[in-house]
């Protein structure tokens, strides 16, 4: 087991309500695994303090950045979709998202970035940005009256997912961990989360396209999907994309970086006509 402590009280109250579940290898071939981990016990109090704690069950296997496979990352995202099934069933109504990011703030930080470091193809970021900056106010008030249809993990890492291959009578399965930062929101946003992750090093998603195979699992399992799906993701994907250049390091992944510009250059020409 695992004693978590301490905890927010959004991943207490996710955890231990999806936590309700048998024993991590209960699941038999044929049965819909788990996506969360099977919660011992927990509480909201410690020696008399306001301080939540968790004890789970120690999962087996490792996490799916040490084990990046088609298996693997196919598992993830089916974990991801079961996960949405499940904390929307009996939840109610979705709410609020979060606050929206300052979007114009972090395209500011970025051309400020371009300007004062010797960054690859700044001319070519630079250009991208300023074609963000015409659409970006169109763009965030398409984004912000997006439909809340999901619960959304958050935080859609290959760190957060535990792998665990098939065993005798038991399924290959990958479980989500760490749902401090579940919300609501449209699915895409965890799927367009992953996929931004592997830009420039597209080659480790086993040609696995997140927001395609979250859209099909999704229609499988029954959960909404809509025609402007594809839309709202592009919209997302080039929010990402330009402003990757404000959370670069000196140094950083000049590979991401670039495969980022590559995303903003192409959705700054396909989202002109939305």
């Amino acid at each position: 087991m695992i004693v978590k402590i301490p905890v927010g009280s959004n991943e207490l109250s996710w955890t231990v309500r999806l936590g309700n579940h048998g024993l991590d290898r209960d699941v038999v071939e044929g049965q819909v695994p788990h996506p969360t981990p099977r919660v011992l016990t927990s509480g909201e109090e410690l020696g008399g303090h306001d301080l939540a704690w968790l004890v789970i069950e120690r999962l087996e296997g490792k996490p799916v950045s040490g084990d990046l496979s088609e298996r693997s990352l196919t598992g993830l995202l089916r974990a991801a979709v079961e996960f949405q099934a499940r904390a929307e069933r009996g939840k109610g109504a979705f709410g609020a998202p979060p606050p929206t990011p300052d979007w114009e703030k972090a395209l500011d930080d970025s051309r400020q970035w371009v300007r004062d470091n010797h960054i690859e193809n700044a001319s070519r970021w630079k250009s991208a940005l300023q074609g963000v900056q015409k659409l970006l106010p169109r763009l965030v008030a398409r984004w912000e009256a997006r439909e809340m249809n999901a619960w959304c993990h958050g935080d859609l890492h290959p760190g957060n997912v535990m792998h665990m291959p098939a065993e005798e009578g038991h399924p290959d399965r990958c479980v989500l961990i760490d749902l401090a930062l579940t919300h609501a929101g449209h699915w895409v946003e965890d799927a367009v989360y992953l996929e931004h992750l592997f830009w420039g090093h597209e080659d480790k998603l086993f040609g696995v396209k997140p927001v395609k195979q979250m859209r099909k699992l999704r229609k499988d399992r029954g959960l909404r999907v809509g025609e402007e799906d594809s839309v709202l993701a592009d919209i997302k994907r080039l929010l990402v994309a330009s402003t990757t250049p404000s959370f670069l390091t000196v140094g950083g992944d000049s590979l991401h970086a670039h495969g980022a510009l590559v995303v903003a250059e192409d959705l700054v020409k396909r989202l002109s006509g939305v």
